[in-house]
Formats: C-alpha cells, sequence, structure tokens
C-alpha cells in the first residue's frame, strides 16, 4: 500500500472522535462527509492488502477466491448499512455506479494512461470474451425486473410491487450461481480442459523453448523486484508457466528433445532445458530464503487480524459515512442517486483505481482487464444479489428495479466493451470513449435524477 494512504489513517480515527466524542460544537455534516470517505479509502487499501497476504499461505486458487470475495467488501458494507437506514435509492444507485465506475472509468483512465505510453495494448481475447459475456448476463439480470415491472404498471396489473421483489428475489439466486460457476471455471479450473495438450504451447515448442523460459524468467526477476502491489499472484503464474513448459518438453521424443536445446546464450554456450530448470529452481531457492532472511512475508495470522481490523473499521466509518448522505444531499440539493453513483463507488474504489493505473504503466493489461471487468461482474453478479437478500431483515426491501438511464448507460457500456475488446487489442482513443460515456451518464442523473417508471 503506498505510503500516503496510511497518513490517510488520520482522517479514520478523526471521523470517529467527531461523530461519538461529546463535543461542545456541531459538526457540518459536509464536513463530516469528507472527513469520513478520506478516512475510509486506507481502510479499503488495508483490505486488499490482507487478502494478499493472507493469499501468500494459501496459494492461487484459495486467494484467487479470496480477492474475489474481498474485492469489493468495502462497497458491500456500505450498502448493508445503508439499508439498515432505509437509504435504498442511494444502495441501487450504488450498485450501477460501481459497474459503470470501474468498466468505464476505471478502464478508461487506465487505457489512456497504459496507450499515450506504449501504444497499442495487446491482452488474451479469451479473457475479454468471458468478462464480456459474463456482463450481459449481469445486463440481463438487472434488466428483466425494470422491464417486467413497466410493462405491467402500464397494463394496470395487480400487486406489481410484490411481483416485483419476488422476481428479484428470483433473479439473485439466479445470478448467485452463475458467480459460483464464474468462480469454479476461472479459479478452480473445473471443465477447463483444452481439446489438444500442445495448443497452448504451441508458441514455445521446439527450439524456442529455452529462450521462451529464460525471457519468462527475466521478466519474473523484475517483477519480484518490483515495488507493485499484488506481484505475488504474476510470479506464481509466471512459474507454472515455466513448469508447464518444462513438463511439456519433458513428454516430446528424443529427436525434439535434442532440437529445443538448440539455443545460445550471450557466451556462446548452449543451454538445455535442464539447465534452464536448474536456474529456474536456483532462483526459487534463493528468493524464498531471502524473503525468509528478510521476513518479507507476511505471517498468516498478521494477514487475518489485519483483515478482521479493516474490515471493522470500514463497517465503522462506513455507518458515519452513511448517516452524513441525507444531510450533506439537502445542503447541496443533490439527489440521493447522484450521490450513491457517483461518489460511494468513487470513495470505496480509490485504491483500485491507482493500482489499476500502475498496471496499465507497466502494460500488464490483461491485469487491468480482469481488476475493472472483473470488479464489475462481481458487484453485478455477488454483492447485488447479496443486498437484495439480506434486505429480506432490512425495514425496507431492495429489488432490482433501476432507473431507465442507469440501465441504458449500463447496456451501453456493455455493448461498448464488447466491441473495443473483440480485437484483443486497445488504444488510448478506445480508453477516451469509456471516459467521455461515464462523464454523460454522471451529467445526465445530476441534472435529471433518476428516471421513474411512469404509468401509461
Amino acid at each position: 500500500m503506498p505510503r500516503w494512504l496510511y497518513f490517510l489513517l488520520i482522517f479514520s480515527g478523526l471521523a470517529v472522535v467527531l461523530e461519538y466524542a461529546p463535543l461542545p460544537w456541531h459538526v457540518p455534516p459536509l464536513v463530516l462527509f469528507v472527513i469520513a470517505a478520506l478516512g475510509i479509502v486506507p481502510l479499503a487499501a488495508l483490505i486488499g492488502q490482507s487478502v494478499e497476504a493472507i493469499a501468500e499461505h494459501t496459494g492461487e486458487r484459495i486467494g484467487g477466491l479470496l480477492f474475489a470475495t474481498f474485492g469489493n467488501a468495502t462497497e458491500l458494507i456500505i450498502g448493508i448499512i445503508s439499508l439498515s437506514k432505509g437509504l435504498v435509492d442511494v444502495v441501487s444507485a450504488s450498485i450501477i455506479g460501481t459497474v459503470l465506475g470501474n468498466v468505464l472509468l476505471v478502464l478508461g483512465v487506465a487505457v489512456c494512461v497504459g496507450g499515450f505510453k506504449h501504444g497499442r495494448l495487446q491482452f488474451d481475447r479469451r479473457s475479454a470474451s468471458q468478462y464480456a459475456s459474463l456482463l450481459a448476463l449481469s445486463i440481463g439480470g438487472l434488466l428483466l425486473p425494470t422491464i417486467a415491472e413497466l410493462f405491467a404498471t402500464r397494463a394496470n396489473q395487480p400487486m406489481v410491487t410484490q411481483r416485483g421483489v419476488l422476481l428479484s428475489d428470483v433473479i439473485a439466486v439466479t445470478l448467485l450461481i452463475g458467480y459460483i460457476a464464474s468462480i469454479l471455471f476461472s479459479v478452480f479450473r473445473v471443465g477447463d480442459k483444452p481439446a489438444n495438450d500442445e495448443t497452448d504451447m504451441e508458441p514455445l515448442v521446439g527450439a524456442r523453448s529455452a529462450a521462451a523460459i529464460l525471457r519468462l524468467l527475466s521478466y519474473r526477476q523484475h517483477v519480484a523486484q518490483s515495488a507493485v502491489e499484488g506481484k505475488s499472484g504474476v510470479l506464481r503464474r509466471i512459474d507454472g508457466t515455466v513448469d508447464a513448459i518444462v513438463a511439456h518438453e519433458t513428454k516430446q521424443s528424443p529427436e525434439i528433445g535434442g532440437a529445443v536445446a538448440m539455443q545460445t546464450d550471450p557466451d556462446g554456450n548452449t543451454p538445455s532445458v535442464t539447465d534452464v530448470l536448474s536456474q529456474h529452481k536456483q532462483a526459487l531457492d534463493a528468493e524464498k530464503k531471502g524473503t525468509e532472511h528478510e521476513g518479507g512475508k507476511t505471517p498468516l495470522w498478521r494477514g487475518v487480524l489485519l483483515l478482521a481490523l479493516a474490515t471493522v473499521g470500514v463497517a465503522i466509518i462506513s455507518e458515519i459515512l452513511v448517516g452524513t448522505i441525507e444531510p450533506m444531499t439537502q445542503v447541496l440539493h443533490w439527489n440521493p442517486a447522484f450521490v450513491g453513483l457517483v461518489f460511494i463507488p468513487l470513495i470505496g474504489g480509490l485504491p483500485e483505481y491507482f493500482n489499476t493505473i500502475s498496471m496499465a504503466l507497466d502494460k500488464r493489461i490483461g491485469m487491468v482487464l480482469s481488476a475493472s471487468a472483473g470488479s464489475s461482474i462481481q458487484i453485478a453478479l455477488l454483492m447485488a444479489p447479496i443486498l437484495v437478500l439480506v434486505s429480506v431483515f432490512m425495514p425496507v426491501r431492495l429489488d432490482l428495479v433501476f432507473s431507465l438511464v442507469e440501465l441504458a448507460v449500463l447496456a451501453l457500456a456493455t455493448f461498448l466493451f464488447s466491441e473495443i475488446t473483440k480485437d484483443g487489442e486497445l488504444v488510448w482513443l478506445e480508453g477516451l470513449l469509456l471516459i467521455l460515456l461515464y462523464v454523460m451518464m454522471a451529467g445526465t442523473i445530476f441534472l435529471f435524477g433518476e428516471s421513474p417508471i411512469v404509468p401509461g
């Protein structure tokens, strides 16, 4: 976590003092809202840092599941507290706002920054296609209750609201099933078996294998020495790729195995795959000893404790933040939908925004897509259904009926994401298009608020 985020922890303590301490003066709601918003940013970053520390011990699969579960913990906590206070409009807007903020603003800024620095940014089209498919499922789940209630209202059908809530419950369970299926496929690789074992290895087989491994090891050393957060997952993937290449080559015939070694290093020597594997093992052993010696690997208990404390802190500051929304909107004459659509998603995801920009500067556009589109998918398939089901125990029920403006922009965002990612590369202009669509949406909601369903 960047050092300047630790400085913002001062605002976390200040927000608690101003809210609960018996002060001789009254703190304006706008001031308390700003202080609480600044205080929640480092706590959200600490949640991500603690999950990464736990992932160092649990392995890639469980670590990926933890990232998927706690990646939007801040937004989920704010949503639950808002529901407990009856702020259904804010929660509904924050769901759409977080999805749009990630897939439009975060991805757009990252692509602009990375495109200006590196030019065309290439990535795996298969992963982008999966993201587009899951976003389409999200659109269906969030769109159908609104369309159904719209037509039922215009037809003057009885019990529209009750049936809308029931439909939202059914769709919430369906979206959760889709989320679990995506986790089983992408994290645990259930049923993800290529038809041909050589499909993924084709560009690396033959005489290029040794050179490919050496390039991977060189890149691994660069990543290991960098100060980028979340690099543990990248290192594990590189290690897995190297092991897969070596395992593939060992299965080849002696003739192919001999051809593999016909690559020379700068000194004119001819390294074999065995030599390269030995170098890889030595590098891993040295890194492990160095990490243990320096104490760089956070103990598991410390990661769990940090996660618990950060989550409790987010819950406390979120309650303060949510309590200032209504007075602040009255003072500024803003509608709650705009606050939920723009401000709350921005506050909860600010640390993730900086990490995404850092990834784009390092030309890791695949991880940028995973962080932005993947986070949007988690909101739609996990957080929204949980909030709908949790609202059963709240004073007011939450349904999946949203404003027409929000749904229209969500559909346009999904379409634009699918269009710009289908060719396997991104340029800064496409990132700017995403940002402009987000600005148009924010301006529309700010000036006109929500677009309610009006009986015909």
